[in-house]
């Protein structure tokens, strides 16, 4: 089974949480390690508060219904 965006939550849930830029980025590290993407994590610890990587994750998140961009 593909991984789901936030920890297997489906999409309306997952795009709620996209939209909360705080708890987006919060989670959007968990999922990095989650996903031994260490490198992303990384700039998403420094430079997740940047609109760049909230905005990515927005657009991902409903083209794809995953985060496969920096996640």
């Amino acid at each position: 089974m593909a991984q789901r965006a936030y920890f297997g939550l489906g999409f309306v849930p997952s795009l709620i949480i996209a939209i909360l830029p705080i708890i987006s980025w919060i989670f959007g590290i968990i999922i990095c390690f989650q996903r031994e993407q260490y490198g992303f994590a990384i700039l998403r610890i420094f430079l997740g508060w940047c609109p760049v990587f909230w905005i990515m994750d927005i657009i991902c998140l409903c083209v794809h219904k995953d985060l496969i961009w920096l996640a």
